[in-house]
């Protein structure tokens, strides 16, 4: 049994295909941690100059669009807790700002978390290269036991 778990949701409904696993294991954790991490709104561009350093950049549109997700957040968090807190388990819903992947293994390791739960996107190739992968670094960063799963995409049948 995990004492506390910690589940990396981003939003989307490929993240959220992680939930039936989390509804059906709940009794098997003590405590079940719902984490959303919103990205900073500034962009970082190269300045077109090799190895000169990028220009961090705020547009109002990504402004306005992280105003709004901070506002969301909580309440995207707490109705996905709520049906696993009907069924009595304990449930604690977090939403942290910076660089997703860094801030999961850095809650996971200052809260004492035993499994980090997470599904992944699926990118490949150049995609990954450019958008990265959360799931990749937290698994080669984090040091203790993950469930990652890939999830299924949308018009795809189950196998």
């Amino acid at each position: 049994m995990f004492k506390k778990i910690l589940v990396c949701l981003d939003g989307s409904n490929l993240a959220e295909q992680i939930l039936p696993f989390i509804m059906a294991q709940g009794n098997c954790f003590d405590k079940i941690v719902f984490l959303k991490v919103l990205a900073s709104p500034e962009i970082s561009l190269p300045f077109g100059v090799p190895g000169a350093p990028s220009v961090p950049i705020n547009t109002e549109a990504r402004l306005a669009r992280f105003q709004k997700e901070l506002i969301e957040a909580p309440a995207y968090l707490e109705k996905i807790a709520q049906p696993l807190r009907e069924i009595g388990l304990d449930v604690d819903c977090v939403v942290l700002q910076g660089m997703p992947s860094e801030t999961i293994v850095n809650y996971a390791k200052d809260n004492r978390v035993e499994l980090i739960a997470m599904a992944t996107h699926g990118h490949s190739g150049l995609r990954q290269v450019i958008v990265g992968s959360t799931a990749e670094f937290v698994l080669k960063n984090a040091g203790w036991t993950l469930l990652l799963m890939t999830p299924q995409k949308q018009g795809k049948a189950a196998r």
